[in-house]
């Protein structure tokens, strides 16, 4: 099982300080597994302003779901409760699918319009809600469940000075393929 330095080197420990050992081990183990917070499932009925009772939530005006964890190292919330910007990102035991669904589903019960969804191996959802934007992306683990980071900012504006309604088309980089917005046909010849 060991290599011939460490099984020597444990053959000469004596039963307490291997018992040190293994414990220390143990616990640098566990504490690189714990690099999350778990999130409290939200509701739309919670979301109405009313407590939530034993319940402290970071956010409150995006769905949370039941059984998601946080990670600390890729999230950034500015400010709290329903006026934050950032990205909160969670993981979950769900599968990517199920837990698409439930975004699909239950933002607009938070107030978030839905703009845009794109359903694949990466699935991205976009919502509005009053000068804000949402994008909620979710990508399936590699063994089980799925990550899902959702991004809160204000909207911009046309003038790209303020936020306010739609983004301003940007071009593609030159020598690139050139996207056009789809809202309204050009008039140009």
């Amino acid at each position: 099982m060991f290599g011939p330095g460490l099984h020597s080197i444990f053959k000469a420990m004596n039963g307490s300080s291997l018992r040190l050992v293994l414990c220390l081990a143990a616990a640098l183990g566990l504490a690189g597994c714990s690099r999350g917070t778990d999130l409290p499932p939200s509701s739309a009925a919670g979301a109405g302003g009313e407590p939530q009772p034993g319940n402290f939530q970071l956010v409150t005006d995006i769905p949370i779901p039941s059984g998601a964890t946080m990670d600390n190292d890729r999230s950034l919330i500015l400010s709290d409760r329903d006026r934050w910007t950032g990205r909160v990102v969670m993981t979950l035991f769900n599968s990517a699918n199920e837990v698409t669904a439930f975004y699909q589903q239950q933002m607009p019960n938070f107030g978030w319009q839905p703009m845009m969804s794109v359903t694949a191996e990466t699935s991205v959802l976009t919502y509005v809600r009053g000068d804000r934007a949402a994008t909620v992306q979710v990508e399936r683990r590699t063994v089980y469940g799925s990550v899902v980071s959702v991004t809160v900012a204000p909207k911009q504006s046309e003038s790209g000075g303020g936020y306010d309604a739609a983004p301003m088309p940007r071009p593609a980089p030159s020598g690139g393929v050139r996207a056009e917005p789809l809202a309204a046909p050009s008039s140009r010849r």
